[in-house]
């Protein structure tokens, strides 16, 4: 082979004129070759797979590096630049990966391969690629994803310390569909939380999340070492908004400014009179004191046909500071989707009251049609009460009293959502204004049963005073009636069954369980005291099938459907002829 080069290189080289058009096509045939060879070599050629450590030995080289996406930033710098930051891991240590004109984004814990140019700036190294096709992986490098609870991460954070789990729970703040990065709580309950924890999302999640919404989000826990507390990491995309809930608005007091800002970014309701100048439009409250508002188009449209100028309404939007204004403003046109005004709903207690109350007591006939909440739960004899203007407690809940004109036969649960036609009269006795009830509408549902715990005590028991709440403990039977006991003590609580109870029937017997009732307060039929029971009482069964939730969880079933397997036969059935509902 090396002689056949050298002859072939040796008739190229030789000056005879008789071979010198011979020797030009060698050379371009030649010269063909090469290039293709160089070409061929460019294309199967594969970067070398390098080591995070060893990059230091690869600036400006295109190489692959291959590990575990442990975060990412979608639009870094929010300027709409297709740019994502990623962080990479091996077992060696961790490096940045810029990528441009991106591609389907992996999943925190995915095992991928990433191409890309090392680049060294004043020292630190990170990975630049380009396409769509500079990261991949493989169906077997997604991570395995468990669902936990609040609850379980409290139990024992460390044995979750960075794996990828999801979580279901509440938002404390509202997040911005731009915002990059947002430090935010999550909770398992939206105005009584019993966990919380520091919520880290990087990425913007491109819709605005409200305050209290609920959220599944799946992401890493991970030790924050600066302010010694567990926090939550996750990118805004994978926080996914839960259907069926929608968060409450926040109602604004006039004289609750100072705490305004603790609202930013939420959605707000605030009661007042409108005027409008020119294009300005301004909120003034009881006392003169104002804020600005920004109508929707819809709403300015609507302002002439309404009479929106001069009058008393409740004005709904996302609380923003406004730098044109310098004050703050109720914005209609930011990520809410509704308007500003609503000149068809039924007024709402804050505005009715907060606008101008003085000139209401002038018109004691006038009937008005207020959109309220129940307070409490009203027993069926219970007359007088108080309206509220949130379905759960909120700081700065507007409430005042109310009457009805009789009695009822059945209970209004607290939190239960009203239309009521009502009139405005001053209670002498007690030196305030009051509702008169002339007639009412039931509309929406109460709030779900509240969770009690038997270490809360009897003072925070009795915040859940007439109220249907759930409590986990095992029925007994004693010699004056049901008592409910808490596993292991010999602590205890009154039962009042329910007519056909399956709580404690014979395929339910002796097995702790949850327990739904309603709470009540009593006098002890023998000692001068009070004590709490459980009327109307009877295990928890979500699915109506006769068999209590904590049954069904314990045997694998699902508690939302009255057939596990689908096979026709009842999951109570198939319990009770000793078959498998799973089956």
């Amino acid at each position: 082979m090396a002689d056949a080069l050298k002859d072939i290189m040796l008739k190229i080289t030789d000056d005879d004129p008789a071979t010198r058009g011979q020797k030009l096509w060698v050379m371009f045939a030649l010269a063909i070759f090469l290039v293709a060879s160089l070409n061929w070599y460019a294309m199967v050629r594969e970067p070398q797979v390098v080591q995070v450590e060893d990059l230091v030995n690869h600036n400006r080289e295109t190489v692959l590096v291959e590990g575990t996406v442990i975060s990412w930033i979608n639009d870094r710098y929010g300027n709409g630049e297709d740019r994502v930051d990623l962080v990479l891991e091996d077992e060696t240590g961790v490096i940045s990966v810029r990528w441009y004109s991106t591609g389907d984004k992996p999943p925190i814990g995915t095992n991928v391969t990433v191409m890309g140019t090392v680049n060294d700036y004043n020292g630190r190294f990170y990975l630049q690629s380009t396409g769509a096709g500079a990261i991949w992986w493989e169906p077997e490098g997604l991570p395995q994803v468990q669902r936990l609870t609040l609850s379980d991460l409290a139990v024992d954070p460390e044995s979750y310390l960075g794996e990828i789990v999801t979580i279901t729970g509440f938002i404390s703040e509202a997040i911005n569909k731009d915002a990059v990065y947002t430090s935010a709580y999550i909770t398992d309950h939206p105005g009584n939380a019993a966990h919380q924890m520091q919520l880290l999302v990087q990425s913007a999640p491109g819709v605005w999340i409200e305050a209290n919404s609920k959220v599944e989000i799946t992401g890493m826990l991970a030790y924050q070492e600066t302010s010694l507390r567990w926090a939550f990491l996750t990118q805004g995309p994978e926080i996914i908004l839960v259907d069926g809930y929608k968060p409450q608005v926040n109602n604004l007091e006039w004289a609750g400014e100072a705490t305004w800002s603790y609202q930013s970014g939420s959605m707000v309701s605030m009661a007042g009179t409108v005027l409008i100048t020119g294009n300005q439009w301004t909120l003034f409250g009881p006392s003169g004191n104002m804020m600005c508002i920004l109508p929707t188009d819809e709403d300015i449209i609507n302002a002439d046909q309404y009479g929106y100028n001069g009058s008393a309404y409740a004005a709904t939007g996302r609380l923003m500071w406004n730098d044109d204004r310098s004050m703050w403003c109720i914005d209609a046109n930011n990520g809410n989707g509704t308007n500003l005004i609503d000149p068809m709903s039924a007024m709402s207690m804050q505005a009715m009251l907060s606008a101008n109350p003085a000139s209401m007591l002038q018109t004691p006939d006038k009937q008005y049609t207020l959109r309220t909440f129940m307070q409490y739960a009203f027993e069926p004899l219970d007359t007088d009460g108080y309206f509220v203007d949130s379905q759960i407690y909120t700081y700065g809940q507007t409430r005042v009293a109310m009457s009805f004109p009789s009695t009822r036969t059945e209970w209004i649960e607290a939190g239960q959502g009203l239309v009521a036609n009502v009139t405005v009269s001053w209670d002498d006795e007690k030196m305030m204004m009051r509702l008169m009830v002339q007639s009412y509408q039931l509309v929406g549902e109460p709030p779900a049963p509240e969770a009690l715990l038997w270490d809360d005590g009897a003072t925070q028991w009795g915040y859940s005073q007439n109220k249907h709440v759930l409590l986990n403990g095992k029925a007994m039977l004693e010699d004056d009636g049901w008592y409910l006991y808490r596993d292991g003590s010999s602590q205890s609580i009154r039962l009042n069954l329910d007519l056909n109870p399956i709580g404690t029937d014979d395929l339910h017997s002796n097995i702790s369980m949850t327990w739904v009732g309603r709470l009540r307060q009593v006098e002890h039929p023998s000692e001068v005291s009070l004590i709490f029971t459980l009327d109307d009482a009877d295990a928890l069964d979500t699915d109506g099938d006769r068999v209590a939730d904590s049954l069904e969880s314990a045997n694998g079933m699902n508690i939302n459907s009255p057939d596990t397997d689908g096979d026709g036969d009842s999951d109570r059935l198939e319990l009770e002829e000793d078959s498998n509902p799973n089956a």
